[in-house]
């Protein structure tokens, strides 16, 4: 388990032996992802910016990046989300489209 993963597991109440949420499609943060980018076509910034301005406070943002990184063909197909990277110094921005909404 991940150091991500154990705080996602701890703040949603659940042990180890429980289980806990798993980088899968199905993860909590893409339902989120879904309803944030609903209504609108563009948005750029980091990780941490994507979840404050979400309001998420159970996702570590590098869970954000490998999620993204992941499952970004599943989100374009199934949602019509675009999601691309770019490095800026020091900083790793996010810019999401919403091909959906035009």
């Amino acid at each position: 388990m991940t150091k991500g993963e154990q705080i996602v597991a701890m703040t949603v109440g659940k042990t180890k032996r429980e289980g806990y949420p798993k980088l899968t499609e199905n993860h909590p943060f893409f339902g989120k992802l879904k309803a944030f980018m609903d209504g609108k076509h563009y948005w750029m910034g980091t990780a941490t910016d994507l979840l404050t301005e979400m309001n998420d406070t159970t996702t570590p943002s590098n869970t954000v990046t490998k999620l993204l990184h992941k499952f970004s063909f599943e989100l374009y197909c199934s949602d019509g989300i675009d999601v691309y990277f770019r490095r800026t110094n020091r900083r790793k921005i996010i810019e999401i489209y919403n091909k959906k909404q035009s």
